[in-house]
């Protein structure tokens, strides 16, 4: 399921979580979003939640911890997120993680230890790399720092 550049949408309804056979939930540049449903731990076969660009999202439920067959979190660019859930680590699918552009995240859970077999991936900027400066020694070959690549070819004058 695909939801994309919805300006007005601050929640999503509870029942959402209802579509239990659920495998995709991408969520882009809605940017009044401000919290996921709390029942999203019945979403049980989800495999990929994005909520990329989701700026005014402040954290995500601690009951997405329950979301075994999750392997890909894309919290990109959700620049209000200060934490990750407290038990992030017991997420036993999580393969991947886009956190690149959360500029409030202060720290992260001592959780995150109980990733370091299965993770294989974490993307991050230059921002939230510190963040996994702890955890290094586990991590270190799956944390992958993205360089901000501008793209400006929307100054071109146009060919009339």
């Amino acid at each position: 399921m695909n939801i994309d550049y919805c300006h007005d949408l601050v929640s999503l309804p509870a029942e959402l979580c209802d579509f239990v056979y659920l495998k995709k939930l991408s969520i882009t540049n809605c940017h009044k979003l401000s919290a996921l449903p709390d029942g999203i731990e019945k979403l049980e076969n989800l495999e990929v939640l994005r909520l990329r660009s989701c700026t005014d999202l402040v954290s995500l439920p601690g009951s997405i911890e329950k979301l075994n067959k999750l392997y890909f979190l894309d919290i990109y660019n959700c620049i209000s997120i200060k934490e990750l859930p407290e038990h992030i680590g017991e997420m036993s699918g999580l393969r991947k993680i886009n956190m690149g552009q959360c500029s409030r995240l202060e720290e992260l859970p001592l959780s995150v230890w109980d990733l370091d077999q299965q993770l294989e991936e974490v993307i991050c900027d230059a921002g939230t790399e510190y963040l996994w400066k702890p955890f290094l020694a586990s991590f270190r070959d799956k944390i992958k720092v993205a360089k901000e690549k501008t793209n400006l070819n929307w100054l071109e004058k146009p060919q009339l």
